[in-house]
């Protein structure tokens, strides 16, 4: 998955951001220890944003949900 300059991830390296990838990348990145800097700059505050911009995570299809719910 390839991490876009407006902070989302899409399925495919040039891929458009989508919930679902933003999502799952984000919180496996948070899991694996990554933090949180409190900058704009720093690309987890930027996936945050990204995500938190378009509803949340709640907009993932169910499948998503699914995997969230086991991590």
């Amino acid at each position: 998955m390839g991490k876009n300059e407006g902070g989302g991830w899409g399925f495919h390296i040039k891929g458009p951001s989508t919930m679902f990838s933003a999502a799952l990348n984000y919180v496996t990145l948070r899991l694996f220890g990554e933090r949180l800097e409190g900058k704009e700059s720093c690309p987890l505050e930027k996936a945050r944003k990204w995500i938190l911009d378009r509803g949340g995570v709640i907009f993932i299809p169910s499948w998503g949900k699914m995997w969230l719910s086991v991590w």
